[in-house]
C-alpha cells in the first residue's frame, strides 16, 4: 500500500491526534482510580470525625449525669429538715 504525497500531508497530523487520544484513553482508568481513592479517603476522614464527635458527646453526657447524680445524693443527705449532721454520744 503506497501513499501519495497529498495523502501523507493529511495522515501525519492525524497521527498526532490519534496518539493523544490513545494516551487519554490509557490514562482514564488511572485518573478514575485516583478520584475514587480520594473520595474514599474523604469519606473515611468524615466518618472518623463523626465517631470522635459522638464519643466526646457521650463522654460529656456521662460526666454530666455523674455530676448530677452526685449533686442529688449530696443534697439529699444535707437537706433533711429534721435530721442533724452530728450525733450526741454523751447521754
Amino acid at each position: 500500500m503506497s501513499l501519495k504525497l497529498i495523502e501523507l500531508q493529511v495522515a501525519i497530523p492525524r497521527t498526532l491526534d490519534a496518539s493523544k487520544a490513545s494516551i487519554d484513553v490509557m490514562n482514564r482508568g488511572l485518573l478514575q482510580q485516583q478520584q475514587t481513592s480520594e473520595e474514599i479517603r474523604k469519606k473515611d476522614k468524615l466518618e472518623a470525625e463523626r465517631v470522635n464527635q459522638k464519643e466526646a458527646t457521650e463522654s460529656s453526657l456521662f460526666h454530666t449525669n455523674n455530676q448530677h447524680q452526685q449533686e442529688k445524693t449530696s443534697s439529699k443527705s444535707s437537706s433533711h429538715p429534721y435530721k442533724g449532721s452530728k450525733i450526741d454520744y454523751s447521754g
